[in-house]
């Protein structure tokens, strides 16, 4: 027999064994992962917007926290799909002390910036990058949000949102999405 010949023998055999171990390895991970992005409303950020313009967002989902950012350095979070430059981005600045719940939002303003739940869609035109903000009304449902503020780094992170922003121009936007995921 030559080793050609065993090659297919080892494939299967290999299959066998990884049918056997691994089912054993997914009980040892936490319950998000072993469920999977099928059997979890989703698995980081995602959304939709349509409106002025079309496009989708999607991210792995970031949540900071900023302990002295506002105008007064009343700190506030940062829940986001992702960081850094991205075809389209939804940006929540949210105050500290936020529960689990529904929360109203509001377009982002230098004088609340951390002290009311707001929203912003961003998206990028190549050269720069273009915030709609104006105008805003809707909702955030968060259905798990830390509320230990010292105990950040994995805590799942859920929820929905629906809301309705203007461009620059002036014109409509419409936004529905939702996350799931362990903040880092």
């Amino acid at each position: 027999m030559h080793l050609q010949d065993l090659i297919p023998l080892l494939r299967s055999l290999m299959f066998v064994c990884l049918g056997l171990v691994l089912p054993s390895c997914d009980k040892t991970l936490p319950e998000a992962e072993r469920l999977g992005p099928t059997k979890t409303k989703a698995m980081g950020f995602a959304a939709d917007i349509t409106g002025s313009y079309e496009g989708a967002v999607s991210g792995l989902g970031v949540l900071m926290l900023l302990p002295q950012a506002g105008f007064e350095n009343q700190g506030y979070f940062f829940l986001s799909d992702g960081r850094g430059i991205r075809p389209h981005g939804v940006t929540f600045v949210l105050p500290r002390g936020l529960v689990a719940g529904k929360h109203k939002l509001e377009s982002p303003s230098p004088m609340n910036l951390g002290t009311v739940p707001s929203v912003r869609v961003d998206r990028d035109m190549g050269t720069a990058v273009l915030s709609s903000e104006k105008n805003t009304s809707g909702s955030l449902d968060l259905t798990a949000f830390p509320e230990d503020e010292s105990k950040l780094s994995g805590s799942l992170v859920t929820g929905s949102f629906e809301f309705e922003t203007e461009d620059p121009q002036g014109q409509k936007i419409t936004v529905k999405g939702s996350f799931s995921f362990q903040a880092k």
